[in-house]
């Protein structure tokens, strides 16, 4: 499986998100390749998910990979539960 964690820049929030996306799959026992990823370069990067947060879902809409976009890239609580909801679909 393939994760883009998706900001700006790729080089800000999408780095958290990246480092808490990792810890809460290992705590799930889930094998993903997570890669950070800036907008522009999302368009053309095939991936199974991406995440990313509320501030870039206009920007994402085109995109058709399965999105999960959270508020908050410091909260880890709302992000486990969010790929706990994937994961169990």
């Amino acid at each position: 499986m393939k994760i883009l964690t998706v900001c700006g820049m790729g080089s800000g929030s999408s780095l958290i998100l990246k480092m808490n996306v990792d810890k809460i799959l290992g705590d799930f026992g889930v094998d993903a390749d997570v890669e950070v990823c800036d907008l522009g370069s999302a368009k053309g990067t095939q991936a199974d998910l991406i995440i990313s947060t509320t501030g870039f879902k206009s920007q994402l809409e085109d995109i058709a990979t399965e999105k999960i976009l959270i508020t908050n890239v410091i909260n880890k609580e709302e992000l486990t539960v969010a790929l706990k909801e994937y994961f169990n679909k």
